[in-house]
């Protein structure tokens, strides 16, 4: 039975979907796969100064919202006379050092961030906590594709990812986005050929 005109047969909505399918699908799996992602970084926890109560010129809130933490990226706490207690969310906001999940005074603390949320830190000295020294980061997952690592010699400063500004596509994710666009092209003038 022939279409109406202006109408379009299921047999040609299915060769369309066949047509987009066959065109975009493998591009997109493979531009994904060969996606880079950054470098794993190592952040200097309080810079030079180092895991300390803070003064009037340090703010641990301020460092932690000017950096993009990933998956991967470790924290570096150096200290002295000092700890460092993983906490939850309840204890980061009572300064509550009775019960952490993890607790470190060796002087010297990597915390590799092992999953996307946000991790707590406080200090375990007496008053610490209560004058500003502790720390929250939330950790994102790298988005597939959206930033390569940026190149060796390019960090001004230990543990800074520049944000990104604008689109920050591969060449592979363009690539796909074009490949895209084509076959849509092409699956609507199927549809128009066939109506």
């Amino acid at each position: 039975m022939a279409a109406a005109a202006g109408t379009v047969s299921s047999g040609a909505l299915a060769l369309a979907g066949a047509v987009l399918f066959v065109l975009v699908a493998p591009g997109a799996a493979a531009a994904e796969a060969a996606a880079p992602r950054p470098a794993p970084l190592e952040f200097h926890v309080g810079g030079p100064r180092g895991w300390r109560v803070p003064d009037a010129n340090t703010s641990y809130d301020w460092w932690a919202t000017n950096n993009r933490f990933h998956v991967g990226d470790r924290l570096l706490f150096k200290y002295a006379q000092d700890s460092v207690l993983v906490v939850d969310r309840p204890a980061f906001d009572a300064c509550n050092a009775t019960e952490p999940l993890a607790a470190f005074s060796d002087g010297a603390t990597t915390v590799r961030l092992d999953r996307p949320g946000f991790f707590c830190f406080i200090s375990g000295e007496p008053g610490h906590c209560q004058e500003g020294q502790r720390l929250m980061v939330r950790v994102m997952v790298h988005p597939a594709g959206l930033a390569a690592a940026p190149a060796p010699g390019t960090l001004t400063q230990p543990g800074v990812r520049p944000r990104p500004s604008g689109c920050a596509c591969s060449g592979a994710a363009a690539s796909v986005a074009a490949a895209a666009g084509v076959a849509v092209k092409a699956a609507m003038a199927v549809l128009v050929d066939l109506a």
